[in-house]
């Protein structure tokens, strides 16, 4: 869902375009320090944009302030991945269940192209983690979309993010991480009932929580 839909962005919303991604995507690792200054002169925008834009971030829980010092990317830790899926699995079939009531032809035809490339790209030969996390994206935008609930939408957008991060914080992973993917070949509807639902969340977390403890997180530790 466009945040900015509607009205033009601002150098604020591109600035924090830019920081949300690069926090999602770990190339800012969790807990990782910086200031304003360092970040201002590294992505390329003034003070006051980068100011409103890391407010904004640090609303959404994934940047911390340190008083007079900086900044902080938040932690991932296995509790953090455990309460994000206790929220998750609250919001998750709501999602689902509105979806299907609401979701338009249009819509639903988009999200049917989707669900056909996603299971393409799961079963290539050569797993390519990016492109899942970026096709799921793409389907869950397009399911909150439909559910036409703003309120929801806020939800999901902050929940959107850590979502990501837990999936890229495992993504090297190899079969370990194929396994999580392919369990979405499990429930082949492009709106799963949330019954199923459900239990693909509680499927999971519990893979997801299992690969943590074994392996560990998959990103350079920040300071």
């Amino acid at each position: 869902m466009a945040e900015a839909e509607g009205r033009k962005q601002t150098l604020a919303d591109q600035a924090y375009a830019v920081l949300r991604q690069r926090i999602v995507s770990l190339k800012m690792p969790p807990r990782m320090r910086f200031t304003e200054r360092e970040i201002s002169k590294d992505i390329g925008f003034g003070a006051m944009p980068v100011r409103e834009a890391l407010d904004r971030l640090n609303h959404d829980g994934l940047v911390e302030t340190i008083p007079r010092r900086g900044y902080r990317v938040a932690g991932l830790t296995l509790k953090s991945v455990d309460d994000f899926f206790t929220a998750w699995s609250a919001v998750s079939p709501l999602i689902m269940q509105l979806a299907q009531e609401r979701i338009t032809p249009e819509q639903s035809a988009s999200l049917d192209a989707i669900q056909r490339e996603h299971l393409r790209a799961i079963r290539k030969t050569k797993l390519n983690p990016e492109h899942w996390i970026q096709l799921s994206r793409q389907r869950f935008d397009l399911l909150v979309e439909a559910t036409r609930n703003p309120y929801l939408g806020a939800i999901y957008r902050n929940l959107s993010a850590e979502m990501d991060r837990i999936f890229h914080s495992i993504s090297n992973h190899g079969e370990d991480v194929r396994s999580i993917f392919e369990l979405a070949t499990r429930f082949d509807a492009a709106i799963p009932s949330v019954d199923d639902t459900s239990e693909f969340i509680r499927i999971s977390r519990a893979k997801i929580a299992e690969i943590i403890i074994e392996k560990g997180f998959d990103y350079t530790q920040g300071s």
